[in-house]
Protein backbone atom coordinates (compact mmCIF):
# COMPACT_ATOMS: atom_id res chain seq x y z
CA UNK A 1 0.00 0.00 0.00
CA UNK A 2 1.44 3.20 -1.29
CA UNK A 3 1.65 6.02 1.84
CA UNK A 4 0.32 9.72 0.58
CA UNK A 5 2.55 12.28 1.83
CA UNK A 6 0.52 15.00 3.48
CA UNK A 7 0.86 18.35 1.64
CA UNK A 8 2.38 21.56 3.24
CA UNK A 9 0.21 24.19 4.51
CA UNK A 10 1.97 26.36 0.95
CA UNK A 11 1.31 23.32 -1.04
CA UNK A 12 -2.40 23.39 0.52
CA UNK A 13 -2.47 27.01 -0.23
CA UNK A 14 -1.46 26.64 -4.22
CA UNK A 15 -3.83 23.61 -4.81
CA UNK A 16 -6.67 25.57 -3.29
CA UNK A 17 -5.61 28.68 -5.09
CA UNK A 18 -5.49 27.00 -8.71
CA UNK A 19 -8.88 25.00 -7.76
CA UNK A 20 -10.47 28.84 -6.74
CA UNK A 21 -8.80 30.43 -9.93
CA UNK A 22 -9.77 27.92 -12.63
CA UNK A 23 -13.28 27.45 -11.07
CA UNK A 24 -13.45 31.28 -11.23
CA UNK A 25 -12.35 31.62 -14.93
CA UNK A 26 -15.12 29.20 -15.87
CA UNK A 27 -17.15 31.16 -14.06
CA UNK A 28 -16.42 34.49 -15.67
CA UNK A 29 -16.65 32.47 -19.41
CA UNK A 30 -20.06 31.48 -18.44
CA UNK A 31 -21.36 34.98 -17.08
CA UNK A 32 -19.62 36.73 -20.48
CA UNK A 33 -22.82 35.29 -22.11
CA UNK A 34 -25.12 36.40 -19.05
CA UNK A 35 -23.17 40.68 -19.55
CA UNK A 36 -23.92 40.14 -23.38
CA UNK A 37 -27.69 39.16 -22.88
CA UNK A 38 -27.79 42.10 -20.38
CA UNK A 39 -26.60 44.40 -22.90
CA UNK A 40 -29.63 43.03 -25.80
CA UNK A 41 -32.16 44.28 -22.88
CA UNK A 42 -30.62 47.87 -23.72
CA UNK A 43 -32.93 48.30 -26.71
CA UNK A 44 -35.92 46.98 -24.92
CA UNK A 45 -35.22 49.81 -22.51
CA UNK A 46 -34.75 52.12 -25.05
CA UNK A 47 -38.28 51.24 -26.21
CA UNK A 48 -39.66 51.92 -22.76
CA UNK A 49 -38.34 55.07 -22.34
CA UNK A 50 -40.22 55.82 -25.38
CA UNK A 51 -43.56 54.07 -24.39
CA UNK A 52 -43.10 55.80 -21.09
CA UNK A 53 -43.93 58.96 -23.53
CA UNK A 54 -46.96 57.21 -24.63
CA UNK A 55 -48.43 57.06 -20.78
CA UNK A 56 -47.37 60.97 -20.70
CA UNK A 57 -49.85 62.03 -23.69
CA UNK A 58 -52.22 59.35 -22.00
CA UNK A 59 -52.64 60.65 -18.69
CA UNK A 60 -52.17 64.27 -20.38
CA UNK A 61 -55.63 63.45 -22.12
CA UNK A 62 -53.80 63.55 -25.53
CA UNK A 63 -54.84 59.82 -26.62
CA UNK A 64 -54.25 60.44 -29.99
CA UNK A 65 -50.62 61.52 -29.45
CA UNK A 66 -50.57 58.04 -27.22
CA UNK A 67 -51.35 56.34 -29.99
CA UNK A 68 -48.67 57.55 -32.12
CA UNK A 69 -45.99 56.58 -29.92
CA UNK A 70 -47.15 53.35 -29.62
CA UNK A 71 -48.21 51.71 -32.77
CA UNK A 72 -44.64 51.75 -33.78
CA UNK A 73 -44.10 49.62 -30.99
CA UNK A 74 -46.87 47.48 -31.10
CA UNK A 75 -45.94 46.44 -34.28
CA UNK A 76 -42.41 44.96 -32.59
CA UNK A 77 -42.66 41.35 -31.90
CA UNK A 78 -40.26 41.54 -29.14
CA UNK A 79 -41.15 40.47 -25.49
CA UNK A 80 -42.67 43.54 -24.81
CA UNK A 81 -45.24 42.75 -27.83
CA UNK A 82 -48.38 41.88 -25.27
CA UNK A 83 -47.41 45.12 -22.83
CA UNK A 84 -47.39 47.96 -26.11
CA UNK A 85 -50.94 46.29 -27.52
CA UNK A 86 -52.13 46.80 -24.38
CA UNK A 87 -51.29 49.89 -24.17
CA UNK A 88 -52.35 50.88 -27.38
CA UNK A 89 -56.10 49.01 -27.00
CA UNK A 90 -56.58 50.73 -23.85
CA UNK A 91 -55.43 54.33 -25.16
CA UNK A 92 -57.81 53.72 -27.97
CA UNK A 93 -61.29 53.39 -25.91
CA UNK A 94 -61.54 56.94 -24.29
CA UNK A 95 -62.44 58.31 -28.02
CA UNK A 96 -63.75 55.19 -29.14
CA UNK A 97 -61.34 54.44 -31.57
CA UNK A 98 -63.37 50.77 -31.08
CA UNK A 99 -61.49 49.37 -34.51
CA UNK A 100 -58.04 50.29 -33.15
CA UNK A 101 -58.31 49.01 -29.43
CA UNK A 102 -59.90 45.36 -31.21
CA UNK A 103 -57.52 44.54 -33.01
CA UNK A 104 -54.52 45.99 -30.17
CA UNK A 105 -56.23 43.84 -27.73
CA UNK A 106 -57.03 40.63 -29.38
CA UNK A 107 -53.24 41.18 -30.70
CA UNK A 108 -52.83 40.60 -26.69
CA UNK A 109 -54.98 38.53 -26.52
CA UNK A 110 -53.38 35.89 -28.34
CA UNK A 111 -50.35 36.05 -26.88
CA UNK A 112 -51.34 36.30 -23.65
CA UNK A 113 -53.73 32.98 -23.55
CA UNK A 114 -51.03 31.11 -25.54
CA UNK A 115 -49.14 28.04 -23.40
CA UNK A 116 -45.48 27.88 -23.83
CA UNK A 117 -44.36 31.16 -25.12
CA UNK A 118 -41.75 31.30 -22.29
CA UNK A 119 -40.83 27.70 -22.01
CA UNK A 120 -37.14 27.06 -22.65
CA UNK A 121 -34.49 29.44 -23.00
CA UNK A 122 -36.64 32.52 -22.56
CA UNK A 123 -37.28 30.96 -18.89
CA UNK A 124 -33.68 30.07 -18.28
CA UNK A 125 -32.63 33.39 -19.30
CA UNK A 126 -34.82 35.39 -17.15
CA UNK A 127 -34.01 33.35 -14.32
CA UNK A 128 -29.97 32.94 -14.86
CA UNK A 129 -29.79 36.32 -16.84
CA UNK A 130 -32.87 38.89 -16.84
CA UNK A 131 -36.88 38.63 -16.60
CA UNK A 132 -37.09 40.88 -18.97
CA UNK A 133 -36.05 38.12 -21.70
CA UNK A 134 -39.00 37.18 -20.82
CA UNK A 135 -42.40 37.65 -22.50
CA UNK A 136 -44.52 40.27 -20.34
CA UNK A 137 -47.68 38.54 -20.16
CA UNK A 138 -48.66 40.79 -17.13
CA UNK A 139 -49.52 40.21 -13.35
CA UNK A 140 -52.50 38.14 -13.07
CA UNK A 141 -54.74 41.40 -12.38
CA UNK A 142 -53.47 42.75 -15.83
CA UNK A 143 -54.50 40.23 -17.89
CA UNK A 144 -57.92 40.36 -16.01
CA UNK A 145 -58.47 43.71 -16.91
CA UNK A 146 -56.87 43.21 -20.86
CA UNK A 147 -59.95 40.12 -21.07
CA UNK A 148 -61.97 42.79 -19.12
CA UNK A 149 -62.08 45.94 -21.40
CA UNK A 150 -61.92 43.88 -24.81
CA UNK A 151 -65.38 42.25 -22.78
CA UNK A 152 -66.56 45.91 -22.53
CA UNK A 153 -65.41 46.71 -26.15
CA UNK A 154 -68.02 43.91 -27.14
CA UNK A 155 -70.70 45.21 -24.89
CA UNK A 156 -70.33 48.81 -26.37
CA UNK A 157 -70.59 47.23 -30.07
CA UNK A 158 -73.75 45.06 -28.58
CA UNK A 159 -71.92 41.37 -29.34
CA UNK A 160 -72.78 39.93 -26.05
CA UNK A 161 -71.37 36.09 -27.08
CA UNK A 162 -68.03 37.93 -27.37
CA UNK A 163 -68.63 39.59 -24.29
CA UNK A 164 -69.44 36.71 -22.49
CA UNK A 165 -66.22 34.52 -23.22
CA UNK A 166 -64.40 37.75 -22.94
CA UNK A 167 -65.13 38.65 -19.14
CA UNK A 168 -65.25 34.57 -18.57
CA UNK A 169 -61.52 34.43 -19.58
CA UNK A 170 -60.92 37.97 -17.25
CA UNK A 171 -61.96 35.79 -14.12
CA UNK A 172 -58.49 34.84 -13.79
CA UNK A 173 -57.35 32.36 -11.42
CA UNK A 174 -54.28 32.60 -8.81
CA UNK A 175 -52.13 30.45 -7.01
CA UNK A 176 -52.48 30.24 -3.55
CA UNK A 177 -49.75 28.65 -1.48
CA UNK A 178 -50.82 26.01 0.49
CA UNK A 179 -48.72 27.04 3.95
CA UNK A 180 -47.19 23.59 5.64
CA UNK A 181 -47.52 21.72 2.62
CA UNK A 182 -44.55 19.17 2.51
CA UNK A 183 -44.72 19.08 -1.17
CA UNK A 184 -45.23 22.97 -1.88
CA UNK A 185 -48.06 21.96 -3.82
CA UNK A 186 -50.30 24.70 -5.10
CA UNK A 187 -54.14 24.89 -5.48
CA UNK A 188 -56.05 27.20 -7.66
CA UNK A 189 -58.44 29.35 -6.64
CA UNK A 190 -60.71 31.98 -8.09
CA UNK A 191 -59.77 35.71 -7.33
CA UNK A 192 -63.16 37.89 -6.61
CA UNK A 193 -62.97 40.26 -9.65
CA UNK A 194 -66.45 41.77 -9.52
CA UNK A 195 -66.24 43.62 -12.33
CA UNK A 196 -66.00 40.83 -14.66
CA UNK A 197 -68.17 38.83 -12.95
CA UNK A 198 -71.03 41.76 -12.92
CA UNK A 199 -70.83 42.48 -16.72
CA UNK A 200 -70.90 38.48 -16.97
CA UNK A 201 -74.42 38.00 -15.39
CA UNK A 202 -75.57 40.60 -17.40
CA UNK A 203 -74.35 39.68 -20.32
CA UNK A 204 -76.33 36.54 -19.67
CA UNK A 205 -79.30 38.74 -19.04
CA UNK A 206 -78.86 40.07 -22.82
CA UNK A 207 -78.11 36.80 -24.07
CA UNK A 208 -81.61 35.36 -22.55
CA UNK A 209 -80.32 33.44 -19.68
CA UNK A 210 -81.60 34.72 -16.38
CA UNK A 211 -81.27 31.69 -14.72
CA UNK A 212 -77.20 32.53 -14.89
CA UNK A 213 -77.53 36.08 -14.60
CA UNK A 214 -78.91 35.57 -11.20
CA UNK A 215 -76.46 32.86 -10.06
CA UNK A 216 -73.92 35.17 -11.29
CA UNK A 217 -75.43 38.28 -9.46
CA UNK A 218 -75.99 36.23 -6.23
CA UNK A 219 -72.04 34.87 -6.04
CA UNK A 220 -71.32 38.71 -6.63
CA UNK A 221 -73.21 40.08 -3.15
CA UNK A 222 -72.61 36.65 -1.54
CA UNK A 223 -68.80 37.39 -1.47
CA UNK A 224 -69.29 42.02 -1.96
CA UNK A 225 -72.18 42.42 -0.11
CA UNK A 226 -71.43 46.34 -0.20
CA UNK A 227 -72.16 45.79 -4.45
CA UNK A 228 -75.46 44.52 -3.42
CA UNK A 229 -77.37 47.50 -5.58
CA UNK A 230 -74.67 47.21 -8.45
CA UNK A 231 -74.97 43.77 -8.87
CA UNK A 232 -79.00 43.43 -8.32
CA UNK A 233 -80.67 41.52 -11.58
CA UNK A 234 -83.91 44.17 -11.94
CA UNK A 235 -81.59 47.15 -11.68
CA UNK A 236 -80.03 45.90 -14.64
CA UNK A 237 -82.78 44.52 -16.29
CA UNK A 238 -84.70 48.09 -16.04
CA UNK A 239 -81.42 49.79 -16.94
CA UNK A 240 -80.88 50.89 -20.31
CA UNK A 241 -77.85 52.78 -20.12
CA UNK A 242 -74.71 51.54 -18.73
CA UNK A 243 -71.61 53.74 -17.76
CA UNK A 244 -68.49 52.23 -17.27
CA UNK A 245 -65.91 54.48 -15.66
CA UNK A 246 -62.45 54.42 -14.55
CA UNK A 247 -61.04 56.17 -11.58
CA UNK A 248 -57.70 57.03 -10.45
CA UNK A 249 -53.94 55.90 -11.28
CA UNK A 250 -53.52 52.34 -11.09
CA UNK A 251 -50.59 50.37 -9.13
CA UNK A 252 -47.11 50.83 -9.16
CA UNK A 253 -44.55 48.41 -9.11
CA UNK A 254 -41.70 49.22 -6.65
CA UNK A 255 -38.18 47.56 -5.82
CA UNK A 256 -36.23 47.34 -2.55
CA UNK A 257 -33.38 45.13 -1.23
CA UNK A 258 -30.68 46.21 -4.29
CA UNK A 259 -33.68 46.22 -6.55
CA UNK A 260 -34.03 42.13 -6.60
CA UNK A 261 -37.89 42.06 -4.28
CA UNK A 262 -40.78 43.66 -6.31
CA UNK A 263 -43.94 45.24 -4.34
CA UNK A 264 -46.78 47.10 -5.22
CA UNK A 265 -47.69 50.63 -4.31
CA UNK A 266 -49.07 52.79 -3.13
CA UNK A 267 -51.51 50.78 -0.27
CA UNK A 268 -54.97 51.68 -0.35
CA UNK A 269 -54.36 53.02 3.35
CA UNK A 270 -52.11 55.38 2.08
CA UNK A 271 -53.16 56.60 -1.55
CA UNK A 272 -56.65 57.27 0.42
CA UNK A 273 -60.60 56.42 -0.28
CA UNK A 274 -61.93 56.15 -3.82
CA UNK A 275 -64.48 58.71 -3.61
CA UNK A 276 -67.58 58.27 -4.83
CA UNK A 277 -69.00 59.29 -8.75
CA UNK A 278 -72.29 62.14 -8.98
CA UNK A 279 -73.99 61.98 -12.05
CA UNK A 280 -75.96 65.13 -13.19
CA UNK A 281 -78.25 63.99 -16.71
CA UNK A 282 -79.24 66.81 -18.72
CA UNK A 283 -78.75 69.19 -15.98
CA UNK A 284 -80.47 67.50 -12.91
CA UNK A 285 -78.89 65.51 -10.64
CA UNK A 286 -79.48 61.57 -11.25
CA UNK A 287 -80.41 59.42 -7.87
CA UNK A 288 -77.56 56.52 -7.99
CA UNK A 289 -77.65 55.52 -4.43
CA UNK A 290 -75.80 52.12 -4.05
CA UNK A 291 -74.45 52.57 -7.39
CA UNK A 292 -71.70 54.91 -7.11
CA UNK A 293 -69.28 51.94 -4.95
CA UNK A 294 -66.65 50.90 -6.92
CA UNK A 295 -65.98 47.01 -8.26
CA UNK A 296 -62.75 47.10 -7.66
CA UNK A 297 -59.66 48.43 -6.24
CA UNK A 298 -56.28 47.72 -7.90
CA UNK A 299 -54.00 49.03 -5.59
CA UNK A 300 -55.63 46.15 -3.26
CA UNK A 301 -55.80 43.62 -5.43
CA UNK A 302 -52.23 44.41 -6.39
CA UNK A 303 -50.88 43.35 -3.08
CA UNK A 304 -51.63 40.04 -3.15
CA UNK A 305 -48.25 38.65 -3.98
CA UNK A 306 -49.02 34.73 -3.33
CA UNK A 307 -48.75 34.49 -6.85
CA UNK A 308 -45.09 35.54 -7.09
CA UNK A 309 -42.36 32.93 -6.79
CA UNK A 310 -39.09 34.72 -8.66
CA UNK A 311 -39.14 37.03 -6.02
CA UNK A 312 -36.69 34.69 -3.96
CA UNK A 313 -34.50 33.60 -6.46
CA UNK A 314 -33.95 37.24 -7.45
CA UNK A 315 -33.18 37.58 -3.71
CA UNK A 316 -30.62 34.48 -3.85
CA UNK A 317 -29.22 36.21 -7.10
CA UNK A 318 -28.33 38.90 -5.11
CA UNK A 319 -27.10 37.41 -2.48
CA UNK A 320 -24.55 35.69 -4.08
CA UNK A 321 -23.29 38.47 -6.46
CA UNK A 322 -22.42 40.12 -2.93
CA UNK A 323 -20.79 36.82 -1.87
CA UNK A 324 -18.73 37.11 -4.60
CA UNK A 325 -17.52 40.19 -4.91
CA UNK A 326 -16.68 39.97 -1.46
CA UNK A 327 -14.70 36.54 -2.53
CA UNK A 328 -12.92 38.38 -5.34
CA UNK A 329 -11.98 41.32 -3.19
CA UNK A 330 -10.19 39.06 -0.28
CA UNK A 331 -8.54 37.14 -3.41
CA UNK A 332 -7.56 40.56 -4.80
CA UNK A 333 -5.83 41.47 -1.26
CA UNK A 334 -3.85 38.32 -1.77
CA UNK A 335 -2.40 38.67 -4.72
CA UNK A 336 -1.38 42.21 -3.85
CA UNK A 337 0.90 40.72 -1.57
CA UNK A 338 2.27 37.91 -4.16
CA UNK A 339 4.57 37.69 -6.90
CA UNK A 340 5.09 36.22 -9.96
CA UNK A 341 2.72 33.27 -11.04
CA UNK A 342 0.96 33.12 -8.01
CA UNK A 343 -0.29 36.92 -8.23
CA UNK A 344 -1.15 36.79 -12.13
CA UNK A 345 -3.13 33.72 -10.79
CA UNK A 346 -4.98 35.12 -7.96
CA UNK A 347 -5.69 38.72 -9.33
CA UNK A 348 -7.27 36.52 -12.86
CA UNK A 349 -9.61 34.87 -10.13
CA UNK A 350 -10.30 37.67 -8.18
CA UNK A 351 -11.24 40.04 -11.22
CA UNK A 352 -13.40 36.73 -12.30
CA UNK A 353 -15.14 36.62 -9.19
CA UNK A 354 -15.83 40.36 -8.94
CA UNK A 355 -17.13 40.36 -12.66
CA UNK A 356 -19.22 37.52 -12.16
CA UNK A 357 -20.76 38.93 -8.82
CA UNK A 358 -21.11 42.01 -10.86
CA UNK A 359 -23.38 40.53 -13.33
CA UNK A 360 -25.37 38.77 -11.04
CA UNK A 361 -25.91 41.65 -8.97
CA UNK A 362 -27.45 42.84 -12.39
CA UNK A 363 -29.13 40.04 -13.14
CA UNK A 364 -30.89 40.20 -9.76
CA UNK A 365 -32.98 43.27 -10.65
CA UNK A 366 -36.58 42.84 -10.65
CA UNK A 367 -38.66 43.36 -14.04
CA UNK A 368 -40.69 46.39 -13.32
CA UNK A 369 -42.30 46.85 -16.57
CA UNK A 370 -45.99 47.24 -15.83
CA UNK A 371 -49.25 48.60 -17.59
CA UNK A 372 -49.07 52.35 -15.88
CA UNK A 373 -52.22 53.67 -17.65
CA UNK A 374 -54.44 51.40 -15.48
CA UNK A 375 -57.00 53.04 -13.36
CA UNK A 376 -57.12 52.36 -9.44
CA UNK A 377 -61.04 51.62 -9.54
CA UNK A 378 -63.95 50.64 -11.90
CA UNK A 379 -67.77 51.90 -11.77
CA UNK A 380 -70.55 50.32 -13.40
CA UNK A 381 -73.41 52.22 -13.35
CA UNK A 382 -76.48 50.71 -14.62
CA UNK A 383 -79.13 53.49 -15.25
CA UNK A 384 -82.46 54.09 -16.68
CA UNK A 385 -83.43 57.56 -18.34
CA UNK A 386 -85.78 58.28 -21.36
CA UNK A 387 -84.70 57.39 -24.69
CA UNK A 388 -83.44 60.16 -26.88
CA UNK A 389 -79.97 62.59 -26.57
CA UNK A 390 -78.38 63.79 -23.45
CA UNK A 391 -75.63 65.69 -21.81
CA UNK A 392 -74.02 63.94 -19.12
CA UNK A 393 -71.50 65.13 -16.65
CA UNK A 394 -69.29 63.10 -13.95
CA UNK A 395 -67.38 64.14 -11.11
CA UNK A 396 -66.85 63.43 -7.64
CA UNK A 397 -67.36 66.36 -5.68
CA UNK A 398 -65.33 67.41 -3.05
CA UNK A 399 -62.35 65.13 -4.08
CA UNK A 400 -61.06 67.85 -6.59
CA UNK A 401 -60.70 64.90 -9.16
CA UNK A 402 -61.78 66.28 -12.11
CA UNK A 403 -65.10 65.78 -14.09
CA UNK A 404 -66.21 65.24 -17.58
CA UNK A 405 -69.00 66.94 -19.45
CA UNK A 406 -70.46 64.72 -22.66
CA UNK A 407 -72.77 65.96 -25.00
CA UNK A 408 -74.85 64.00 -27.36
CA UNK A 409 -75.36 60.74 -25.82
CA UNK A 410 -77.84 58.64 -27.29
CA UNK A 411 -80.12 56.30 -25.57
CA UNK A 412 -82.06 53.85 -27.86
CA UNK A 413 -85.95 53.66 -27.89
CA UNK A 414 -85.63 50.06 -27.62
CA UNK A 415 -82.99 48.18 -25.62
CA UNK A 416 -79.73 49.93 -24.01
CA UNK A 417 -76.38 51.34 -24.46
CA UNK A 418 -73.17 51.20 -22.91
CA UNK A 419 -70.52 54.05 -22.47
CA UNK A 420 -66.77 53.87 -21.11
CA UNK A 421 -65.37 57.01 -19.70
CA UNK A 422 -62.31 57.35 -18.46
CA UNK A 423 -62.08 59.98 -16.05
CA UNK A 424 -58.98 62.68 -16.12
CA UNK A 425 -58.05 65.40 -14.21
CA UNK A 426 -57.05 68.02 -16.95
CA UNK A 427 -59.30 66.75 -19.72
CA UNK A 428 -62.75 67.84 -18.74
CA UNK A 429 -64.53 68.03 -22.36
CA UNK A 430 -67.18 68.78 -22.98
CA UNK A 431 -66.88 66.56 -25.55
CA UNK A 432 -69.30 65.68 -28.01
CA UNK A 433 -70.63 61.59 -28.26
CA UNK A 434 -71.62 62.77 -32.00
CA UNK A 435 -68.11 63.98 -33.23
CA UNK A 436 -66.50 60.43 -32.57
CA UNK A 437 -64.51 59.45 -35.47
CA UNK A 438 -65.71 56.25 -34.63
CA UNK A 439 -69.07 56.19 -32.62
CA UNK A 440 -70.98 53.18 -30.74
CA UNK A 441 -71.73 51.12 -33.66
CA UNK A 442 -75.80 49.82 -33.40
CA UNK A 443 -77.34 52.11 -31.54
CA UNK A 444 -78.82 55.44 -33.71
CA UNK A 445 -77.95 56.35 -37.18
CA UNK A 446 -77.40 60.09 -35.82
CA UNK A 447 -73.93 58.96 -34.49
CA UNK A 448 -72.21 58.73 -38.04
CA UNK A 449 -70.50 60.67 -39.16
Amino acid sequence: MTNKVPMSNDQRSASLGRAVGLWALRLGHLLVIGAWSLSSVGCANQNEITAAKAADAYFAGNYEQSREVLRPLAKITDENFVLNNVRLGYASLPDYRLDEAEAALLNAYEVMNSVGVNDGGRSLGALLVDEKLKIWKGEPFERAMANFYLGLLYTMRQDPDNARAAFENALFKLRDYETGAKDDSFKEVQSNFAPAEIMLARTWQRLGRDDLARATFDAVINRHPHLAAVADFETHQRSNLLLVIDYGVGPRKQTDFDGAIVGFGPPPDVAGMIPEPRVTIDGQPHLIAGLSRPTVDLLALAQDRKWQDIDTFRTIKSGVGTGLIAAGAVWGVKGAHESGGDQRRDLIASAALIGAGLILKAASQADVRQWETLPRAVFILPLQVPPGEHDIVIDFPGYGAGSQYWRGLIVPPQGDATYYIRMQRWNAGPFDFQGLAQPVVGLDTQMQP
